[in-house]
């Protein structure tokens, strides 16, 4: 068991590109709604498939994907991760739709590209923590 632990925790690994794709799907997400009528959608949509793709790429480079929503303190992150997430998305939707500040929604994006970049890497962190038993 320890061993297998520790193999999980040295291929969850990323590679700074993973953590910057996962943070700009995030970002696309909450500026959308800035956007002009079937724009939105069609970021959405791409939005989907670039998650559907990491997770395949995530199959093809390690050769598992490792769900963010599993027990342990991984979850904590995760869940605030989300919190943050969907704050954010909210917080554009009004900015751009009842406030008519689309630039606004173009700064969370920023601010939600930070913060998902930073909080991907803290997820794995606290997975290879939690693999090693550090």
């Amino acid at each position: 068991m320890t061993a297998a632990k520790r193999q999980l925790a040295d291929i969850a690994q990323c590679p700074p590109w993973r953590h910057a794709a996962f943070a700009g799907l995030e970002a696309a997400l909450v500026v959308s709604p800035a956007l002009p009528g079937l724009s939105r959608a069609v970021v959405f949509l791409a939005v989907m498939i670039g998650i559907a793709l990491l997770i395949r790429s995530d199959r093809k480079r390690l050769g598992v994907f490792i769900n963010g929503y599993r027990r342990g303190r991984t979850r904590i992150v995760t869940s605030v991760l989300l919190g943050a997430v969907v704050a954010m998305l909210l917080a554009s939707m009004w900015a751009s739709h009842e406030a008519g500040l689309p630039q606004v929604s173009v700064a969370l994006g920023v601010l939600t590209f930070i913060l998902c970049w930073i909080g991907s890497v803290k997820w794995q962190r606290v997975f290879v923590a939690e693999m090693t038993g550090a």
